[in-house]
């Protein structure tokens, strides 16, 4: 009795079984009556990466799998909102397609504030560029020097790349390496565009000014109605000279232009007719002024040295070099700002610095005191209309100034 119960259970699970296949297999058939008579199942699939240094768009996504074809399809609606040649390290990627080679979506994200998307729209694949909008102020600050100008500019939040652009803008006229001086004044109005609280980018300097006990430096930024831009003092002279006012940034002055002192190496008293900046080796030293290089090499005591010859029958000299810039080489073009070499000993050197000297029509010149040429002054017919720009500003600047220090928050205005 018992071996024909076991039989039947049996019999009975081997029906319940076909019936249940039976039935999974009308409804799979049920499911997959849509698809293609070639039985193909497509699936989807996802490619996330970044832009690596020197790599294309193109490869980053064949190099991750991606079939050209789809590559392809993606480039030619993108090209539309974005120049493919300005596809930059750091930019970040995604796709969505379909393993039978449809490309969903794509996105290219450069920023939190800036994305390039490819969609399927209407079974045509389009592009479009998904952009937030960006806040632009001008950023106004006003105060005192105390220790030095960075700690003090950087106490009023000021943005580093500002403080350089400041320093860089009034460099022609002050050094702030040998004179800035506790007490000083400054003030700056810039441009800089946020997003949130974070800054994007930082602009133009519009006003940079640094009052001493002797002279108020003052730079605008103007461009007249010819379309010539530049930065101009209270009265229309240009800030820009033939020179800067030293071609490195340095800790000291080892040795000023003298006629007469004594060598520490020779150990005899003769003329220095240039100026020695201590700085560590390895410090760029850029050319002060546009010109060519008309020798680069050794040249006895001077060790590595490089001579150029600028307009208006202006040469400089760098000494003491420990190598050249790349593509340093006599016959080339500078241009003023441009690093030519770096600091060393080369020579007959005592420790690390350069050795930079000024020729005028043939004459050495002290570049400490010399008052090298400025560029034109604001044309006399704009001259009128400048003015009235330059007081509006230095005003606005002082009253957005006054306001912060009332209500004690840095000033700045949403253009």
């Amino acid at each position: 009795m018992k071996k024909i119960l076991y039989i039947a259970g049996i019999i009975a699970c081997v029906v319940a079984v076909g019936v249940y296949l039976e039935n999974w297999r009308g409804e799979t058939n049920a499911a997959f009556a849509d698809l293609p008579d070639s039985g193909k199942i497509s699936f989807s699939c996802a490619c996330y990466g970044e832009i690596q240094p020197d790599q294309s768009l193109f490869w980053a996504l064949v190099d991750r799998g991606v079939p050209p074809r789809i590559v392809e399809n993606i480039r030619i609606p993108l090209s539309s909102v974005l120049d493919m040649r300005k596809i930059y390290p750091g930019d970040r990627y995604k796709l969505e397609y379909s393993s039978d080679g449809r490309a969903e979506k794509f996105e290219l994200i450069r920023s939190p504030w800036e994305k390039y998307v490819v969609f399927r729209q209407d079974s045509v694949l389009v592009a479009e560029k998904d952009s937030i909008p960006l806040t632009r102020v001008i950023f106004v600050a006003d105060g005192v020097v105390e220790n030095t100008l960075w700690e003090s500019m950087r106490k009023m939040e000021i943005e580093p790349e500002a403080i350089m652009n400041f320093t860089d803008v009034l460099a022609y006229d002050f050094d702030f390496v040998t004179d800035t001086r506790n007490g000083h004044r400054f003030r700056i109005a810039y441009e800089k565009v946020e997003f949130g609280d974070s800054v994007v980018k930082i602009g133009k300097i519009l006003l940079a000014q640094y009052i001493t006990k002797e002279k108020a430096h003052t730079a605008i930024w103007y461009e007249d109605p010819s379309g010539r831009t530049g930065y101009f003092d209270a009265s229309g002279k240009s800030m820009k000279k033939s020179l800067l006012k030293a071609p490195l940034t340095y800790r000291r002055i080892s040795s000023h232009f003298t006629h007469r002192r004594f060598h520490p190496i020779l150990k005899i008293y003769r003329p220095h007719l240039g100026v020695d900046y201590a700085a560590p080796t390895g410090t760029p030293v850029v050319a002060s002024g546009d010109g060519k290089v008309i020798y680069a090499g050794w040249k006895g005591g001077f060790g590595n040295f490089i001579h150029i010859k600028h307009p208006n029958g202006i040469e400089t000299t760098y000494g003491h070099l420990s190598r050249f810039a790349k593509g340093i080489r006599r016959g080339v073009r500078v241009k003023r700002g441009q690093v030519i070499g770096y600091v060393g000993k080369t020579g007959l050197a005592t420790g690390p610095h350069l050795d930079y000297r000024v020729k005028v029509n043939g004459k050495f010149v002290n570049p400490e005191k010399y008052a090298f040429p400025a560029e034109p002054p604001v044309p006399r017919k704009y001259l009128k209309e400048y003015k009235k720009y330059a007081n509006s500003v230095l005003d606005g600047v002082k009253i957005l100034a006054s306001a912060r220090k009332n209500s004690g928050r840095m000033a700045a205005v949403q253009k």
